[in-house]
């Protein structure tokens, strides 16, 4: 089903996705010490659906202690906990790869590294793929059906198993931890259905095909379960996890539609207006924007929002995005 492409290791050494952070060298000196890692291939060429391995070689002396880190900048691959780089999504990518040396307080340090990735169109796809590929990846610039997509380049198979209410109700009754928590949703799941791009954090899993019945998960801390008529209007949303969170949301055929829904399953719809509030643009006022306004405070890189009719989350409207917003946003969804 995949076509792999290898690279002879030398020696590879066990690889973490992490958020995506800027990581620097933290010793305190002014002459940073010595490249103490090498990666290859440092720069390549692949195709939509096509896998690569990358092998990091660290210096023998830290080999057995140091911690070794990749992530994707434009969220058009997927690294694995091996190495394993795929492709899904035409473009320009980069990967980063840090390292991190022991050390006793000051003396530990990171080393970092990118390999450039270009990713080219797959020409083989049928044409009815492809039609339906370009649909899915154009809709909207800070966000991705990514499950689909991977399905139609034949990297997850079209009927993997999704995961069930009762399955999600039974990790978050357990003694997990909520890396762990995701980690076993993903193990089942395989990878979300919608991501917020540049936001790995935040993302959504259908409990069906059409995605009437979700699971979202924001900032890797909340999670919900929301549940659409067949016309894209939400019927429910409710707080899973942690215990305490409470909060309400919107319904009805304008404020209440989703329009993720709507563009997946391409239901004609004349009343897409913006949401106030709607921070990160998916049709839907809820904590998910909450996440996406403070990531936009905080200037997280590769977090796209403001640069993409930012206008919706000036909560107060009064031409300024600032902490001013989120106070208002966060009231009015935590005290009803």
């Amino acid at each position: 089903m995949k076509k792999l492409f290898s690279v002879l290791t030398a020696i590879v050494l066990s690889i973490q996705m992490i958020p995506v952070i800027s990581l620097n060298t933290a010793a305190e000196s002014d002459t940073p010490p010595k490249k103490l890692f090498t990666v290859s291939p440092s720069e390549l060429t692949m195709t939509e659906g096509e896998t690569c391995k990358l092998s990091v070689t660290v210096d023998p002396e830290y080999a057995d202690e140091a911690t070794v880190y990749l992530y994707p900048s434009n969220s058009k691959t997927l690294v694995s906990a091996d190495g394993t780089v795929t492709a899904y999504r035409c473009g320009e990518e980069s990967i980063y790869v840090s390292v991190r040396f022991p050390g006793d307080g000051d003396t530990a340090f990171v080393q970092d590294q990118s390999v450039k990735i270009h990713i080219q169109p797959d020409e083989t796809l049928p044409a009815e793929t492809r039609e339906e590929l370009d649909r899915l990846q154009n809709h909207s610039p800070y966000c991705e059906f990514q499950r689909r997509t991977l399905e139609l380049l034949g990297i997850l198979d079209a009927d993997a198993p999704r995961i069930t209410a009762e399955q999600v109700d039974e990790i978050l009754h357990s003694d997990l931890s909520l890396p762990e928590m995701i980690a076993e949703i993903n193990a089942i799941h395989g990878y979300p259905d919608f991501i917020w791009r540049g936001d790995p954090g935040d993302c959504s899993y259908w409990l069906d095909e059409k995605g009437n019945d979700i699971l979202t998960i924001t900032g890797e801390t909340w999670f919900f379960h929301t549940k659409l008529y067949d016309d894209g209007t939400i019927k429910g949303t409710s707080a899973l996890y942690p215990p305490d969170l409470d909060f309400e949301t919107v319904t009805g055929p304008t404020d209440g539609a989703s329009r993720t829904y709507i563009i997946y399953n391409q239901i004609p719809y004349d009343n897409i207006n913006p949401v106030q509030g709607d921070a990160n643009h998916d049709g839907v006022f809820n904590m998910a924007d909450i996440v996406a306004l403070k990531k936009i405070l905080l200037t997280v890189p590769n977090s796209r929002f403001i640069n993409w009719n930012w206008e919706t989350a000036d909560y107060n409207q009064d031409g300024i995005l600032n902490a001013v917003d989120l106070s208002l946003m966060k009231r009015e969804l935590l005290c009803k």
